[in-house]
């Protein structure tokens, strides 16, 4: 473990920490009673997520924290992780690109979050890669602000449920619900949903759920959560953690010979959810609407115990443009590093060349 400390004025001071054991300072910083205060509530960004992640994530992954405090209290936190990728060390956050739903680090004030910016721009790499940022021009100044050199480029959005304003479309959704069990019931199909919120119910079950899961995703890619291998290996010990704290929400759809017909699972932060993962059985052509029944059921569970907010992640899918709204995101990328310069300058010429291939083929075409 490497750290570096830096009084900036009598104070504010910041701490970086490189190495395994960055996660066990963030942990005796407060970095949890940090995010109870300012959130964004967000499962995935607590510690047993985050811990779940390094134990799946390799070695060519180094853990890495920024700690600001004021005063000598915590006031802002960023979880890194510098990633080895074609020899370039790319600084991103930490578990980029899989479950965080709101990357923003935490921070208690706009002064906190610029030094905080500040120190992360500082991380020894060749590329600072900064995906999923709220898409605010609070958040644009303090990039522009605290990193030289950092570009801001249109990301997919996330989607997310506000249970007291949801969309008109989860009215048809929720009847169209309705109809999909009537038409089993006329077909002799009978359904019924469990909900099971201790994880003493969910843990015996979850490797079948993983299972189910991937069988019922066929596409164009592998499903990335329940594939066997590292990232199935994750989503089940990420889970694991936080349903050991109680964070787990389970809801089965079975028919009445018991069969498993749809599943839901969701990852809970106090007002905050996340969905986290789920599937219906697509071979079956003696019920329809299953993923319906399944995702409306949980969410009216999650509405029962006060969860608020439904977060369904980035990146486009039908159901989520029906039941939810996108937030728009924003990635910010700077050059850490000569190499990370030229990297960067690569690939911008790469995507200018691409973008004038594409414009000449449609002018050919017209």
């Amino acid at each position: 473990m490497s750290t570096t400390t830096t009084r900036i004025g009598p104070a504010i001071g910041t701490a970086r920490i490189a190495g395994d054991a960055a996660l066990d300072r963030l942990a005796d910083a407060g970095y949890e009673d940090l995010l109870d205060a300012c959130g964004p509530a967000d499962p995935l960004r607590r510690l047993g997520w985050l811990r779940a992640w390094r134990r799946t994530a390799g070695r060519d992954v180094e853990p890495r924290t920024v700690l600001v405090d004021r005063d000598r209290a915590l006031v802002a936190a960023a979880p890194l992780e510098a990633a080895r990728r074609g020899g370039l060390v790319i600084v991103r956050h930490l578990a980029h690109a899989d479950a965080w739903f709101d990357p923003a680090p935490p921070a208690r004030d706009e002064e906190a979050r610029l030094e905080l910016l500040r120190a992360v721009a500082a991380e020894p790499g060749d590329v600072l890669l900064l995906d999923g940022l709220p898409a605010t021009p609070e958040w644009s100044r303090a990039v522009a602000d605290a990193v030289p050199g950092a570009r801001l480029a249109e990301r997919p959005p996330a989607w997310r449920l506000t249970l007291a304003e949801p969309p008109r479309s989860m009215r048809k959704r929720r009847k169209e619900a309705g109809r999909s069990r009537r038409r089993a019931a006329e077909r002799g199909v009978s359904l019924s949903t469990t909900v099971a919120r201790a994880w003493e119910e969910i843990a015996p079950r979850l490797d079948d759920l993983l299972a189910f899961q991937h069988r019922n995703f066929p596409g164009p890619e592998p499903n990335q959560l329940a594939a066997p291998g590292p990232r199935r290996e994750l989503a089940r010990a990420g889970i694991a953690a936080l349903g050991g704290e109680g964070r787990a929400r389970l809801v089965e759809v079975r028919d009445g010979a018991g069969a498993l017909a749809a599943f839901d699972l969701a990852l809970v932060d106090g007002a905050s959810a996340v969905a986290y993962a789920g599937a219906f059985d697509r071979a079956r052509d003696d019920v329809d609407g299953l993923g319906w029944i399944s995702m409306l059921s949980l969410v009216e569970v999650l509405g029962e115990e006060g969860v608020e907010v439904v977060d369904f992640g980035a990146g486009p899918a039908a159901y989520k443009d029906l039941i939810a709204v996108p937030v728009p995101l924003v990635r910010a990328v700077a050059p850490r590093s000569r190499r990370g310069r030229a990297t960067l300058a690569g690939h911008a010429l790469a995507a200018w060349t691409r973008a004038a291939v594409a414009r000449a083929r449609a002018r050919g075409r017209a």
